[in-house]
């Protein structure tokens, strides 16, 4: 990751949900890379920022796994992982961007124009051109993106997440919400009522998205399967773990020990606990009816 033959725009950020505004940075970055036969890199955290600085419990949108698939469909694949260490949080802004320059060979720096860096958030865009300029180097700030009045932001996405409304997370996130883990055996009652599923334990990182069934889909093989699926407990059977439960529409196969991607695409209704299996298979197959003829 660290190879200085070849010279490197930085795209500098958190990037932890890979946003829209997020995206933009993303985009300039690799428009100037182009431009000048450059190599775009990826700066962003190993760990959980937000908890190493805050002290908080708070949870992350994305594992740092989930993080870097994203970065790679966006066409990027060298990423620059800084520790959440507090001798590197302690760096100041000049000492912050030393320790970059010392790991890459860079001509550009491309960021959002509310990027705070070094410890306590010290260093602003000027710092950064003003040390672009001493080292013979470009610093390119990109328009805060805005939808409305309001910023894109990871908080404002975290704000949707627990309100269940992942239409309005995914038109901010440019792509449909999910949660990757590997697929479980289980206690295979959804397969006695007809609809078997997918069983996926929740990442303890994970920002608690709201209980309850959604639409979805999930990627097999290169093929994407319509999906139902249960984030959360299970009241009817007396089981408060929470959990992934998706039925796979069309889908016919094993998939233990195979790590998946469940993408979230509308919520359906609240969790409930039912009187018996019946009433439960009439409402799975309530769902079934909306998810074959809504999901996109």
């Amino acid at each position: 990751m660290s190879d200085k033959s070849k010279g490197v725009v930085i795209a500098l950020g958190y990037f932890d949900s890979v946003h829209l505004g997020h995206r933009i940075v993303i985009s300039k970055a690799k428009e100037i890379a182009k431009q000048f036969n450059l190599k775009t890199v990826i700066f962003t955290f190993e760990g959980n920022l937000k908890n190493a600085v805050k002290g908080s419990l708070e949870g992350v949108v994305y594992t740092l796994e989930e993080r870097l698939s994203l970065y790679k469909s966006v066409g990027i694949e060298d990423v620059c992982l800084a520790p959440v260490t507090k001798e590197f949080l302690s760096l100041n802004a000049q000492g912050f961007l030393d320790w970059l320059n010392q790991k890459f060979n860079i001509k550009a720096y491309v960021f959002g124009k509310d990027y705070r860096f070094g410890k306590g958030g010290e260093g602003t865009p000027e710092f950064i051109s003003e040390y672009a300029k001493e080292h013979n180097q470009t610093a390119t700030a990109v328009e805060i993106y805005k939808q409305g009045e309001k910023k894109v932001s990871t908080t404002l996405i975290k704000e949707l997440l627990s309100k269940g409304d992942i239409f309005s997370a995914n038109n901010l996130l440019g792509k449909n919400y999910f949660i990757r883990g590997e697929v479980f055996s289980d206690r295979k009652v959804g397969k006695q009522l007809g609809f078997p599923t997918i069983n996926i334990k929740i990442n303890k990182e994970k920002f608690a998205l709201k209980n309850g069934v959604y639409s979805g889909s999930v990627n097999v093989d290169g093929v994407d399967y319509k999906a139902i699926i249960n984030y959360g407990a299970r009241p009817t059977f007396d089981l408060q773990e929470k959990l992934i439960e998706a039925h796979l529409i069309g889908f016919d196969g094993d998939l233990y020990g195979k790590t998946l991607s469940v993408g979230f695409i509308n919520f359906l209704r609240d969790i409930k606990k039912f009187n018996s299996l019946l009433e439960l298979k009439e409402q799975l197959q309530k769902d079934l009816e909306i998810v074959k003829g809504n999901n996109k």
